[in-house]
């Protein structure tokens, strides 16, 4: 424990200090103002910063989402953003009167992804988030009956929240003088001075990174769930587990150093406040090795290079690479340190968990018979990609055969309908979602929408590299893709060689020609199922509005193709009505290491319009592919299509941290007995 004295001394040196960044980091937990002091002592280097927004602007090329996101066709995704201008304006100063510091700097061009919110696209530098920020309690809306129209946010002390990797931090805020937990439990009035709900609603609404938020979702309801506690999974451990929300934990410095709540206790009103705490996750304990291990890029051209010797060249290992998934919700360290490797069994006093016999459990995968409604099965997606070390390959077939032997199985126990609940689901490997999909339905011709690539005089040069080589190691190898009747693609002229012009939003634009994904001849190569094991009817989706990505296209092709409905709980405390997967549609997210990785393949790394690799490590990651929908064509791109809730409720308190009661209550409200 540190002694409140040590705490004090640390508090009132931080101004004399030599070094705020031996400050931040000699404490497990420290303020988060020492925390951003070590952040602010990175000196602003110009002619380092000069290459980075060069190149990141000269990578937008690659960012089909671009001109899309200048205006939106539709209200309820409201886009309007020139990301393109935000970028130039960063570019300006970076290149005349400079940042005040380097976080100044790396905030600037994080600021202006974060606005599109498109959940694939987003700049984070490594020295702007190795903290991270934590309250002592989290938020959760929550009604007295699931069909209430409003509901309130409570006050949720976290420290017992299991698997968040965050030991210690009750004992700092103890020594500190910081005592939350009689107050568990309270009604939210207020957050600094201003009613909760609206304050609530108004962050998820700015998402403003400034604040420590990341934008992710398209619409609000989404980015809302993910300030709030929520049932949720651990994706290493295999745990279903509560989620602390960002409200209560931010990977940015949250924009303040405490946070004044107004609560309605069992004994009257109170108004306390409470300070942020921050834990270091990156590496060095001096301000120079902070910079050097890990605000600097460790990986040289030549070991780029020696990468790319040791991918694969077949269709599989384009299969493996190929994602649409956003940042997950806890940073890596974090999680790591909450989960240790082949961690299965939940620990005593786990709520969470569902007490249930399960038909199948595989990595992300569960399926589980209801015991209330015994007719009742559910199929629970944490994800579509595993974090626990498992090789893409093995988990394609342990998903296939888990979601064959577990319906099959459900079938011969009397289940007659299904709750698949994506509630929280990031995406993840696209085949991975192409194996359900076709799982449910394997006498569909494909699975998933229909994409196309952005074109740029650059991108063209590299698809006829590609197509010249016929080695498949480029995203830009038409033989990895299909046509409408589902034959591969011959050549590069059914493909790419000729650019399809389009204006969007009043700027000229080249796109691809529609292709389809290459997941094999037909459904025999990912599943058992011959007929499909249930009807669409049979269906009902169980989310929080937290479904992006490769779930949103699986939720999306659910719900265009077989009218699969859906119970959606949780967002903003008035709304009506959510978008049940949440957004994040583009088909593909790309990061910018795999760009450069292209170009080198092409040769054309150093071609004048190639981006250059970043002098500075940074997870920099854009919208690679755009999805055309079955629905609302007229819109051009999935992005746009709204698909909207069957029914709408609000999470209670006994609801909020229990999934097997969640399902309960949708059996009964779908399904009857």
């Amino acid at each position: 424990m540190v002694s409140h004295l040590l705490l004090l001394a640390l508090s009132a040196g931080i101004a004399r200090a030599a070094d705020p960044c031996t400050l931040a980091t000699a404490s497990t937990w420290v303020s988060s103002e020492i925390a951003h002091a070590c952040e602010l002592n990175v000196p602003f280097d110009k002619a380092r910063s000069v290459s980075v927004i060069n190149s990141t602007i000269q990578a937008l090329q690659y960012y089909s989402l671009e001109n899309w996101f200048l205006n939106s066709p539709d209200p309820l995704i409201p886009h309007n953003v020139n990301v393109r201008a935000l970028l130039e304006n960063v570019q300006k100063t970076t290149s005349t009167v400079g940042y005040k510091t380097d976080w100044d700097f790396n905030m600037a061009i994080t600021d202006a992804f974060n606005r599109e919110a498109d959940g694939h696209t987003l700049y984070a530098a490594a020295c702007t988030e190795s903290f991270s920020f934590n309250l002592p309690f989290s938020i959760a809306t929550l009604a007295e009956t699931p069909f209430d129209l409003i509901a309130y946010p409570t006050f949720l002390v976290n420290y017992d929240f299991p698997n968040q990797g965050r030991a210690g931090m009750e004992d700092y805020f103890e020594s500190i003088g910081v005592q939350v937990r009689p107050l568990d439990g309270s009604r939210v009035l207020a957050i600094n001075g201003v009613d909760a709900s609206t304050y609530l609603v108004n962050l998820a609404t700015e998402s403003s990174i400034f604040n420590g938020l990341v934008g992710a979702y398209e619409t609000v309801n989404p980015r809302y769930m993910r300030l709030m506690a929520r049932y949720s999974a651990d994706t290493d451990a295999g745990l279903y587990t509560l989620e602390v929300g960002r409200f209560g934990q931010r990977a940015f410095y949250p924009g303040a150093n405490s946070v004044t709540v107004t609560l309605e206790t069992k004994e009257g009103i109170k108004t306390v406040t409470i300070p942020w705490a921050a834990t270091f996750i990156g590496s060095g304990n001096s301000t120079a090795s902070f910079i050097s291990e890990t605000c600097l890029a460790g990986v040289d051209s030549a070991s780029r290079k020696r990468e790319l010797k040791k991918r694969s060249v077949d269709a599989s290992s384009m299969n493996q690479r190929r994602k649409a998934v956003v940042a997950p919700e806890a940073q890596g360290p974090i999680r790591q340190a909450a989960t240790p490797p082949g961690a299965r069994v939940a620990p005593p006093g786990n709520i969470v968990q569902p007490n249930l016999t399960s038909f199948g459990h595989f990595v992300t995968l569960d399926i589980y018979q209801l015991e209330q409604h015994p007719k009742v099965g559910v199929v629970y997606f944490e994800q579509f990609e595993p974090s626990d070390g498992t090789d893409a390959e093995t988990y394609f077939n342990g998903i296939s055969n888990t979601l064959f032997s577990g319906l099959t199985a459900l079938k011969a126990a009397g289940v007659e309908k299904i709750i698949v609940d994506n509630s929280g689901n990031r995406g993840g490997f696209i085949f991975a979602g192409a194996i359900a999909m076709w799982s449910l339905w394997p006498q569909d011709l494909y699975p998933g929408f229909p994409a196309v690539f952005r074109e740029t005089d650059l991108i063209r040069r590299e698809s006829d590299v590609a197509a010249q080589s016929g080695l498949g190691e480029s995203e830009y190898s038409y033989f990895f893709y299909r046509d409408f009747n589902y034959v591969l693609l011959q050549n590069n002229s059914q493909f790419m060689a000729t650019p399809v012009p389009q204006v969007v939003n009043g700027v000229p634009d080249a796109y691809s020609k529609q292709f389809l994904d290459d997941f094999g001849d037909n459904s025999s190569a990912v599943t058992n199922f011959t007929t499909p094991p249930f009807a669409g009817e049979d269906y009902v989706f169980v989310a929080n509005s937290i479904c992006a990505s490769t779930c949103s296209i699986f939720s999306s092709y659910l719900f265009q193709k077989h009218g699969v409905r859906s119970a959606v709980f949780g967002g903003t405390p008035a709304s009506l009505v959510s978008q049940f997967d949440g957004g994040v549609k583009g088909s593909e997210v790309t990061d910018f290491d795999e760009v450069i990785f292209e170009l080198q393949l092409a040769g054309l790394d150093s071609d004048p319009a190639a981006p250059q690799p970043l002098p500075v490590s940074a997870s920099f990651t854009m919208n690679f592919r755009n999805a055309i929908p079955y629905i609302d064509k007229q819109d051009g791109i999935l992005e746009y299509v709204f698909e909207p809730d069957t029914k709408k409720y609000q999470f209670t308190h006994d609801q909020y941290f229990s999934p097997q009661k969640i399902w309960e209550f949708v059996a009964e409200e779908f399904f009857g007995n």
